[in-house]
């Protein structure tokens, strides 16, 4: 559990290992005063000034050595990342002086961090909202520039000031609902309910497209799931390595060598995608391979395409008829691939009449680039290259905008078939679930969810 806030804590801020410099955080009311007595600085300039640096030497104080030759840089509250009083230090990226430095900080007075504390300080001091606090983690963990750029987006404040403003236009139509209800011997004008419902299936309208924005931008900042499926032998696993550049998937000639699913990341253009290698769907022959399948339901339902891998020297199956079937009942965007286009054609030219498909041979390294432009067609007509639209948002933050958005479609629903005091209970879900999502109500246990997933130092 965090502490109350009021203490002073230090924690490194780059990870750890050698390099040539090192940075540790310290942030709290205690941080200057506790640093004047063990860092010498040189110059005459005094300490702390606002976004200033100093040169100078950090002290063990039980013997008066010099620890390091360290930069400081401080940070006068409210005007830094938590904003409170803040120090960055940077020294030599040695991890025995970063380790003897932190022990005299804390020896000192400081308190080592939790992981993410840092911004949970900062978000409870009012420098970050949840939304902007989701940005920065996803920032961290990016792993192409197209999920960076999402996350800065997202630093921006835009979808955080959507919110409120949603959660502002609910909250005005509760506020009159309340009056009416409540007071009605005031001579309140009484609630217009056709009008109610027809601003109230605008916000609507919009906390959709909002919801839609927040499934792509997760969807994008996760890494595109795409679910390979094919019977077994077709070339999944071949194909997998082909399309990664490296040999991922053990490849024999034995069926039914992939018992569970395999995923790896890659980049499509700009937009990182994860391949998925799948046991394939057929009748299990032991439980092992069984499980296997049931992973495999499980990837499809997570993807958000599918590529059918069909054997071209071999005459179409059942098992290939059920994954065309597969492909098809799923609605979601597909593309068939033709495999080992290097041998005798005996799959019949018909069986992908329609059908948006490309020939490969992944034995022999051929095909690939069109099905890569196949594939970046399906991610250009999916409208997932738009970053500026997208949002990102925590599970718990998902959960609470799928809320609000059910309590309104309540109360749309609901208008004329119910109580007005129903309406307004309605109406006051969507108004604390918002709420949720851009922190402005939250609970404790959600922040500790939230904030359990950030770096020490962050």
């Amino acid at each position: 559990m965090y502490k109350n806030g009021v203490d002073t804590i230090v924690a490194a801020s780059t990870p750890p290992g050698k390099a040539a410099l090192s940075l540790i955080r310290l942030s709290g009311p205690e941080s200057f005063e506790l640093l004047k007595r063990i860092f010498k600085k040189g110059g005459k300039k005094s300490f702390p000034l606002p976004y200033s640096a100093y040169y100078g030497s950090l002290i063990d104080p039980d013997d008066g050595s010099t620890v390091d030759k360290v930069v400081l840089t401080s940070f006068v509250a409210p005007n830094s990342f938590t904003g409170e009083n803040t120090v960055e230090i940077s020294c030599h990226g040695n991890p025995v002086l970063v380790s003897r430095i932190l022990a005299i900080l804390i020896k000192a007075g400081a308190r080592a961090a939790e992981p993410g504390e840092f911004t949970r300080r900062a978000f409870i001091n009012g420098k970050l909202d949840l939304l902007e606090v989701e940005a920065v983690a996803q920032l961290l963990s990016a792993e192409s520039m197209s999920q960076a750029r999402l996350a800065l987006n997202q630093l921006n404040g835009l979808p955080s000031q959507r919110v409120a403003a949603f959660r502002a236009q609910i909250l005005h139509h509760l506020v009159q609902l309340e009056a009416s209800l409540n007071f009605p011997e005031d001579a309140i004008e009484a609630i217009d309910e056709h009008r109610l419902g027809h601003e109230l299936k605008i916000i609507r309208r919009e906390l959709r497209i909002f919801a839609e924005s927040a499934r792509h931008g997760n969807m994008v900042a996760g890494g595109l799931k795409i679910a390979l499926l094919g019977r077994p032998n077709s070339g999944k696993s071949s194909l997998m390595n082909y399309m990664l550049g490296r040999d991922r998937a053990i490849v024999t000639e034995v069926a039914g060598t992939t018992r569970d699913t395999l995923e790896e990341s890659m980049q499509i253009g700009s937009m990182p995608v994860k391949i998925i290698d799948t046991a394939g769907l057929r009748k299990p022959g032991d439980r092992i391979e069984a499980l296997g399948i049931e992973r495999t339901r499980q990837a499809i339902a997570d993807s958000f395409a599918l590529i059918g891998v069909f054997d071209g020297s071999q005459p179409a199956t059942e098992e290939d008829l059920a994954i065309l079937a597969e492909l098809k009942l799923q609605q979601k965007p597909f593309l068939c691939v033709r495999n080992k286009i290097d041998l005798v054609q005996r799959l019949d030219p018909d069986f992908f009449v329609g059908l948006n498909g490309v020939g490969v041979s992944a034995l022999q390294r051929t095909g690939l680039s069109g099905l890569i432009d196949e594939l970046t067609i399906i991610l250009q007509k999916s409208g997932l290259e738009n970053l500026e639209k997208m949002v990102l948002l925590g599970a718990q933050q998902q959960n609470a905008l799928d809320r609000a958005l059910a309590a309104v479609d309540r109360v749309c629903e609901g208008i004329g078939q119910i109580y007005q005091d129903m309406l307004a209970i309605e109406l006051e879900d969507a108004v604390r679930e918002l709420g949720r999502v851009n922190g402005e109500t939250v609970e404790v246990n959600t922040l500790d969810l939230i904030f359990e997933r950030f770096c020490i130092g962050k």
